[in-house]
């Protein structure tokens, strides 16, 4: 039931006549620590702070149902967009139409910069006349609740405003006092348009649909008809703000071009008419110096040696016809005559005679006429075959002639050129540079007048570099606010600040709560845990009543557990005289005292135990106990004003004797010092087992020290959850340095409350095992009463 304090040695007071023995000090033993789990303390934290918990998350979610029911329903619509992966491109202007990199992702995000910047948008505001609109404009009157938080708003956007902001420089000061510039345009100064521009960019969302080039552009809006008619004009914004930039690039790069053009246009002419008029000057055109410079003197080289050459042929042909004209046989080897068919006529008509004539000759003589007949035949033939060889022979003299005038006229040419090659090829290099610049400009002018026609071509064919894929549409319901996630999200948030107000709560506890807690900071055992009762009143009475009246309850049971600890602690020599006291009043010690007693008395009728109040400065045992005469008081007793039988009363119900106290009796210390009150115990020892003390709280007056010095064993109540730790440390302090013969009894605990907490000691068993109690047992439950009764409550 409890820890069992050590054996009490009762230290002898001067000039006090009661037995003494050589004990250990009655101290209960201090538990050993424990290793505790982590994971069932967490739970135990949460299980006994979840009315917080769950608290603060229904506060967050009623705050949050309140924000919603002023929030403006939210409709959203969402268009797409493909980026064209794989441009057309009818001619090559890359350098002034390029398109979209779309393997470049640093190029795609600046395209949903482009698609979220303020200047695409205000188009959009422009074009559905936003400006206009209370839902964008800022004119819309706000909520309730909006206008409850704007202070907040308020006051948080200039502090951290004023914390953020860097320190004004000049330049900036001097640009607030600058003069607006004219050119700026005239809507940037409507506040209402800046407005529109401002809710359209917060309530936008552009972004890439997974690893695709498909960009969503969702827009959220107050009007279900108009968020799609937002998120097109976007898109189709989107796309002529393309085509119109490739445009403006088209038009700059044709009007470049266009002037570039002139420029190469002069720088073409100029150089031609340099070329022109060198050759003009030098004598490079129109003369035959001219025509034979413009010729280089290896050409001429060349033609010369060739017309020597032929010269030197016709001549070897002419002596060649020379020589056969004495040898004919030789003739034959002749082109000229080997050729010649008239030659080879004659030639078959003279050898044909000549084997005639050979015939004729062996067969009719030398003298035969038709010898001479032939003969004379073969003369004609040959006359005529010379003669046919002379007028070839005429016809290479004079090819040979041709060929010496050609000869003699390209070495007059070679000649002239040799002369006139030193100053001619002066001229010729400087009139090849000049010729190549010409060429250089025309080159360079052909290019950009291509590049020229090229812009002037793509004007009419541009094209953005994406389309629209999917057209917006109107949702039908709203997609914000959520309420299930919005409340849901609450809720969350809420009983994650209710967990830290719980955590923050169980570090700033400094209350007792177990038993372990107390004897680990005091060093002092803990005899027992005295449960509340449940009952139908409030007063002392009916609590001492109720345990008296069900003595098996586990207030009872607990009490008794009190008294086992105490003499259990020391079997050779009971304590006689037990001082009750606590740190601070209304803890419940004089109730504890009067169950105590009674209970002692009920359960065994041959016990004699009396009950003295020596708190003579409030005296709150006559109401513990129900009484209506209290008869003679201690103080009486003290004085001899009184014998003890006029001061002993015996209580009905339980059977106990007692002596009550007046209020606010003076010189209280000196009466509880005195020589009188020390030989009352003396007497009350011999006539009584067992003799109980009532004393005062023990940091609100000195009695209580006086009275544990009295004592053989003094009680600390402790209220459950209630007394500071620091006070209960004091006090206990403060009681050490007049006795060690300490136990604390931690009283009125809330068993439902200290289950929660899973320490395993006293007060859990009684809560686990409520069952073994008797039926009277006044642990909470649907059949006990429903109104409390804290054990030990003063009035």
């Amino acid at each position: 039931m409890g820890s069992l304090p050590r054996a009490n040695h009762i230290v002898d007071e001067p000039n006090q006549n009661r037995v003494t023995s050589t004990q250990e000090p009655l101290l209960p033993a201090v538990r050993p620590a424990e290793t505790r789990d982590e994971l069932w303390d967490w739970l135990r934290l949460l299980n006994r702070r979840k009315a917080l918990i769950l608290g603060c998350g229904l506060i967050a979610t009623a705050l949050m149902a309140l924000v919603i029911a002023q929030a403006t329903p939210l409709y959203k619509a969402t268009s797409r967009i493909m980026l064209d992966t794989r441009p057309t491109k009818v001619v090559g202007t890359e350098a002034a139409l390029s398109g979209i990199d779309t393997l470049n992702m640093g190029a795609i995000q600046t395209e949903l910069e482009v698609i979220q910047s303020e200047y695409l948008i205000g188009q959009v505001v422009d074009r559905l006349g936003l400006a206009n609109n209370p839902d964008f404009n800022g004119t819309k009157p706000p909520g309730f609740v909006q206008t409850a938080l704007q202070p907040l708003r308020d006051l948080w956007s200039t502090g951290i405003s004023t914390l953020l902001a860097p320190p004004p420089r000049p330049q900036d000061a001097a640009a607030a006092t600058a003069p607006v510039r004219s050119g700026r345009p005239a809507e940037d100064d409507d506040p209402r348009r800046r407005a529109a521009i401002g809710a359209i960019a917060n309530h936008l969302s552009v972004t890439l649909l997974g690893r695709t080039f498909v960009i969503l552009i969702t827009v959220e809006s107050p009007d279900d008809s108009l968020s799609p008619r937002i998120a097109n004009a976007i898109a189709e914004a989107y796309l002529a703000d393309q085509v119109a930039t490739k445009n403006e690039a088209n038009r700059r790069a044709t009007e470049w071009l266009e002037q570039r053009l002139g420029e190469l246009r002069r720088n073409l002419q100029i150089a031609e008419e340099a070329v022109a008029a060198y050759r003009r000057d030098k004598g490079l055109a129109g003369s035959p110096e001219g025509a034979v410079s413009t010729q280089t003197l290896a050409d001429l080289n060349g033609r010369y040696t060739a017309a020597k050459g032929r010269r030197i042929e016709r001549e070897g042909r002419l002596i060649a016809l020379s020589k056969a004209s004495l040898n004919p046989g030789e003739l034959a080897n002749i082109p000229e005559v080997a050729g010649n068919t008239t030659l080879a006529a004659l030639r078959i008509q003279d050898v044909e005679l000549t084997r005639k004539s050979a015939e004729l000759s062996s067969q009719l003589g030398e003298a035969h006429p038709k010898i001479q007949q032939v003969r004379s035949e073969l003369a004609s033939i040959r006359a005529r075959f010379i003669t046919e060889t002379q007028r070839i022979t005429l016809a290479v003299r004079a090819e040979l002639d041709a060929a010496a005038s050609e000869e003699a006229e390209l070495k007059e040419l070679v000649d002239k050129a040799a002369v006139i090659s030193g100053t001619a090829s002066q001229y010729e290099a400087e009139l090849k540079q000049l010729e190549r610049e010409a060429q250089s400009n025309r080159t360079l002018y052909e290019t950009f007048l291509t590049r020229f026609k090229e812009l002037r071509e793509q004007q009419d064919i541009q094209r953005a570099d994406a389309r629209i894929l999917a057209y917006a549409h109107a949702s039908g319901a709203p997609s914000s606010p959520n309420y299930k996630s919005g409340l849901m999200m609450a809720f969350m948030i809420g009983c994650l600040l209710g967990m830290a107000g719980a955590m923050a709560a169980e570090k700033l506890d400094r209350v007792f709560r177990s038993a372990a807690q107390i004897e680990e900071a005091t060093g002092v055992g803990v005899l027992g845990m005295v449960p509340e009762v449940k009952g139908p009143a409030a007063a002392r009475s009916n609590v001492v009543s109720h345990v008296l009246e069900n003595t098996t309850s586990p207030a009872a049971e607990a009490v008794r557990a009190v008294f086992t600890a105490i003499s259990l602690g020391s079997l050779d020599r009971q304590p006689r005289v037990i001082a009750i006291t606590s740190s601070t009043p209304s803890e419940g010690k004089t109730t504890f005292v009067a169950a105590l007693g009674g209970l002692l008395t009920k359960m065994n009728s041959s016990r004699r135990v009396l009950i003295v109040d020596l708190d003579l400065r409030q005296a709150r045992l006559s109401a513990a106990l129900s009484l209506t005469d209290r008869g003679g008081t201690i103080d009486e007793y003290l004085m001899g004003m009184k014998t003890l039988e006029e001061c002993t009363r015996r209580h009905d119900l339980s059977g106990v004797d007692y002596i009550c106290a007046r209020p606010n009796t003076p010189n209280a210390p000196e009466i509880l010092e005195s020589m009188a009150m020390k030989s009352a115990l003396g007497v009350f020892v011999e006539r009584y087992d067992l003799v109980i003390l009532d004393g005062p709280p023990l940091l609100a007056v000195s009695d209580a020290r006086i009275i544990a010095r009295l004592a053989d064993y003094t009680v600390f109540i402790v209220q459950w959850a209630k007394t500071p730790r620091e006070v209960v440390k004091t006090a206990i302090s403060a009681l050490l340095n007049v006795t060690n013969h300490v136990g604390i009894v931690i009283n009125r605990v809330n068993l439902a409350k200290h289950a929660r907490y899973g320490y395993g000691d006293h007060g859990d068993y009684y809560s686990r095992y409520r069952g073994y109690y008797g039926a009277g047992a006044d642990m909470p439950s649907d059949t006990a009463a429903r109104s409390s009764i804290n054990l030990g409550r003063k009035a």
